[in-house]
């Protein structure tokens, strides 16, 4: 199993349950926990039937950005509360100074 940690701009509980669902939606994908406060998932996958840039690609096609690929029409089908605004800080340590 891979464990990997990256971005993804959200906003609430709605986020979450969607950004999590796009993610396990992936071939291969055995666990995805999306932190709202720190705006980041873990995720733990197969590197036999997925890679990293899959699970990037899933996410964005329900509507969040990730770090390395935007959403798409998707977005502007969201709640209004789960619209993000586009420069929203992700992968946030969580540390305070």
């Amino acid at each position: 199993m891979t464990d990997l940690s990256f971005g993804v701009r959200g906003n609430c509980g709605m986020c979450k349950n969607a950004i999590e669902k796009a993610a396990n939606s992936v071939d291969g994908l055995a666990r995805a926990n999306w932190n709202v406060d720190k705006k980041k998932i873990d995720v733990s996958f197969d590197g036999t039937k997925t890679d990293a840039m899959s699970i990037h690609k899933a996410i964005p096609a329900s509507g969040y950005d990730t770090e390395n690929v935007e959403g798409n029409e998707a977005y502007s089908s969201l709640p209004g509360c789960c619209q993000y605004e586009h420069e929203m800080m992700q992968n946030q340590s969580g540390e305070t100074n």
